[in-house]
């Protein structure tokens, strides 16, 4: 709106002296006809002022067309003329009248027509001197002069709506982001339906956690031996020559896992070696299922060696 006013008054300005004249003279030229002259062609004279009207409203019309085209990147939203109920109804009606949204409209307004009607008063007490002296001037130069103070009414009141328009625009951005933002509640819904309920998942991987900590425990009677520091750390070892390159790491646990790995050891007749730094390193860096690293074969084939001499097997 602002826009399309400051076109208006910049066409006023540009091409208002030459129509003015024109107008000024069509005018002249009625008042001077006798009274016996066709009324027909007495309103003849007023064909210049009717194409200059309809061509300036014309051109105010597309220029605010186009400008809203622009700003709202020429989109067309044909839902907005559906009949709804929702429009006649008394209590949404007094739900937007007195809605935080209605009252800023409402302040907005009002600065609209106090800043105008201060643009409007500055020009006219600048330029009073003039509109007095009016009556005394020939008829084409109070049509100019009328006209001037018109468009630089326009003009300014064009410039300072367009100032308004800018804060507008920040409000209207900032408040259409906050009304688009979830609530945490919402953020909760969207969470659970995209990821999942959280209480669920927790029960699911508790109940994934006791299944591998079973077959852990499954594994530990068959393992050679057991590394411990001795309370804190557990790591339970097995090696078969025949499918594995190295000893593997079949479980492990530290505190009460730890001592339930011990524990299960000790009923099945497994050899458990307390090595605190050993069973501390392995417990960091080896994961369930995996082969010790190189820099490890020396110290761990010492504790089989260890393990197997106690048990009596040939190595």
């Amino acid at each position: 709106m602002a826009i399309t006013f400051l076109i208006f008054a910049v066409v006023l300005k540009i091409f208002g002296p030459q129509g003015i004249a024109s107008i000024a003279r069509d005018v002249s030229a009625f008042l001077s006809l006798e009274e016996t002259e066709d009324l027909l062609s007495a309103l003849g004279y007023f064909k210049d002022i009717l194409l200059m009207i309809g061509a300036l409203m014309l051109f105010t019309m597309a220029a605010g067309i186009l400008v809203g085209a622009i700003q709202t990147r020429f989109l067309l939203a044909f839902k907005t003329l559906r009949p709804d109920l929702n429009r006649i109804n008394p209590v949404e009606g007094f739900k937007r009248l007195f809605s935080l949204r209605s009252v800023v409209e409402l302040l907005k307004a009002v600065m609209k027509v106090v800043v105008i009607g201060v643009v409007v008063y500055q020009v006219l007490k600048d330029r009073w001197y003039e509109m007095v002296l009016l009556s005394d001037m020939e008829l084409e130069d109070a049509f100019l002069n009328l006209w001037d103070v018109a468009s630089e009414v326009s003009l300014k009141s064009g410039i300072a709506l367009l100032a308004l328009a800018v804060f507008d625009y920040a409000y209207q951005r900032w408040d259409y982001e906050k009304s688009i933002r979830m609530t945490k509640q919402e953020v909760k819904d969207e969470f659970k339906e995209v990821e999942g309920n959280p209480e669920v998942k927790r029960r699911q991987r508790q109940m994934m956690y006791d299944i591998l900590r079973r077959r852990m425990m499954e594994e530990v009677p068959k393992a050679d031996v057991v590394i411990t520091n001795p309370t804190h750390f557990a790591v339970a070892l097995k090696y078969d020559p025949d499918t594995m390159n190295a000893p593997t790491v079949v479980a492990k646990g530290v505190d009460h896992l730890a001592l339930k790995i011990i524990e299960i050891a000790r009923e099945n007749g497994v050899a458990i070696v307390r090595n605190p730094s050993l069973a501390r390193t392995l417990y960091y860096r080896v994961e369930i299922g995996e082969e010790i690293p190189v820099e490890f074969y020396r110290i761990v084939a010492e504790v089989l060696v260890y393990v197997y001499t106690r048990k009596g097997v040939r190595i």
